[in-house]
């Protein structure tokens, strides 16, 4: 496996895996004839997801993912050959999935700034000063060593020391949700049922 598929595989973990249960609800839209099976497509949205050669370039990957779907479900209509008219009007009828960030996004964007603040309030104090005058004020390292009496280079080594020890602190916590996340996921209930 490359780097890059290792870094493809990381960003579908953390960005599509968690929609699952959306993706899940919205799929029983289109499978109400019992035709279609919503895990099926789900699954195969999965897959295309993950196969993405461009998937930097995704800013909202709810959007993306519910589009991939939709289109699975109409190339599951097409391969069936019988493309009634109340089956295109029940497709057009569907309303694609809300965007919004929802509650559980909001909270977790709120956890996470809750936590590079606390990050930040153990930073020494010197160096919070820089780092949030930087960060916060947008001031450049030349101001900052202006008002805080410091040579740039000293401002400089501040602010890497705070931006290394916030990322570490937020990078662990990270870590810890995916874990918790990991085993919920599509693809850990999956390698079970293999097993069975």
């Amino acid at each position: 496996m490359t780097h890059e598929d290792e870094h493809r595989r990381a960003w579908f973990r953390r960005e599509i895996l968690p929609l699952e249960p959306d993706l899940l609800a919205y799929a029983r839209q289109f499978c109400r004839d019992g035709q279609s099976d919503p895990e099926d497509l789900v699954h195969e949205t999965f897959a295309r997801a993950i196969a993405c050669k461009t998937w930097r370039e995704i800013s909202n990957p709810g959007a993306f993912a519910t589009r991939i779907l939709r289109n699975c479900a109409l190339d599951a209509l097409r391969r069936r050959k019988v493309l009634t008219i109340t089956a295109v009007a029940d497709f057009e009828r569907i309303e694609p999935i809300d965007e919004a960030p929802g509650v559980h996004a909001v909270l977790e964007s709120r956890e996470e700034l809750q936590a590079l603040a606390d990050a930040i309030a153990e930073l020494p104090t010197q160096c919070r000063r820089v780092f949030t005058m930087r960060k916060v004020y947008s001031l450049s390292p030349d101001e900052i060593a202006v008002r805080l009496g410091l040579s740039v280079s000293t401002v400089e080594k501040h602010l890497a020391k705070g931006l290394r020890y916030c990322s570490d602190k937020l990078g662990r916590r990270i870590g810890r949700r995916n874990k918790v996340d990991e085993g919920r996921s599509w693809s850990a209930r999956r390698d079970q049922d293999a097993k069975r």
